[in-house]
């Protein structure tokens, strides 16, 4: 029987810890929040105290009295410090930088003995990974660029292209909608700055008399958000180049860039005929906007890029002749 008693007793002991350490816990959360009532409310009220003593406004004593009041209810400095910490924490949400780079080892030297140029490139890269994957890869040279490779972090992938002039200088991506990235990134992580990507009836290798590339037009100039660099540009032979998965480099020279209602027409990909194909050129060359080279014939196959206006009520539309392929 005494064996029982004290094993109950040990078990209510133990049961007891718990509500010891919580009361201890609110014991303690009370008289700091109580300290800190009063010496937060504390200056307050000696501030309308002598408010008062200058003035000699009653009022200003009755501020006081109220501050005097609440020195004695800890709750409502408790709320006035959650308030200043969702503050800060809303601060940091929107306001922190986009980006993180860190910075390369100190021993520089012994990585380049150590690593080949290829191997020292890639390092470099990922030290200097921009959390915004547009700034990123726009980042990269043309040697930088590898289709294949780009592969194992999107099977998309089916192409890159660069706009001289521009910030576009991005991966191409391709799936069987003309949907998806419209709302998921390159990462397929959901976003609404989607990703550049090729209309899903072309074919990826750029045989199609029109290969059409879609982009949202960002306020940061990301994505085809620079654009509007074509339109204001006086030059007659403006560059567009497009590398493909199998290395090979198509180099384009823009014949018409212009604003247009948003519409279907100019995004035909292919023609039953060589005079169908002649009138759709010859339509595109009359909404042109800008100082660009306009000989173009059936013979050419040609690139658009589209994009929304500025007001996105309308489409920005550029279009470009192919003048060479090369290999990468």
């Amino acid at each position: 029987m005494q064996i029982m008693k004290k094993i109950l007793l040990s078990i209510l002991f133990i049961l007891l810890i718990p509500y010891q350490i919580i009361n201890v816990f609110i014991k303690g959360f009370k008289t700091l929040s109580l300290f800190l009532s009063r010496g937060f409310y504390f200056y307050l009220e000696k501030l309308f105290v002598g408010f008062k003593k200058i003035t000699r406004v009653s009022f200003f004593q009755n501020i006081a009295d109220y501050f005097k009041r609440r020195q004695e209810e800890p709750s409502h400095i408790v709320l006035v410090i959650l308030w200043v910490l969702t503050f800060v924490y809303l601060f940091d949400s929107f306001y922190v930088e986009d980006t993180l780079v860190e910075a390369l080892p100190d021993e520089d030297t012994v990585i380049e003995e150590r690593l080949t140029t290829e191997e020292v490139k890639e390092e470099n890269l990922l030290f200097s990974y921009d959390f915004n994957l547009y700034r990123m890869y726009s980042k990269y040279s043309l040697s930088d660029i590898n289709i294949l490779k780009l592969k194992e972090t999107n099977p998309d992938t089916v192409a890159w292209i660069i706009v001289e002039g521009t910030n576009i200088n991005y991966p191409i991506v391709q799936t069987d909608n003309n949907d998806y990235y419209l709302v998921h990134s390159y990462d397929f992580s959901y976003t609404h700055n989607g990703w550049t990507f090729m209309d899903f009836r072309n074919d990826s290798l750029m045989q199609d008399e029109n290969t059409i590339f879609y982009g949202h037009n960002l306020f940061n100039g990301t994505a085809f958000g620079s654009i509007s660099n074509l339109f204001r540009s006086k030059s007659t032979d403006l560059r567009i180049m497009v590398v493909t998965a199998d290395q090979k480099k198509y180099t384009y020279q823009v014949f018409s860039a212009y604003e247009i209602d948003p519409e279907v027409y100019y995004l035909q990909t292919n023609f039953y005929s060589s005079e169908n194909y002649q009138q759709f050129l010859d339509t595109l060359v009359s909404r042109n906007t800008i100082a660009a080279s306009s000989n173009v014939t059936v013979d050419d196959k040609i690139i658009t890029l589209s994009t929304c206006t500025d007001d996105n009520s309308g489409r920005k539309v550029v279009h470009a002749k192919l003048m060479a392929v090369e290999e990468v």
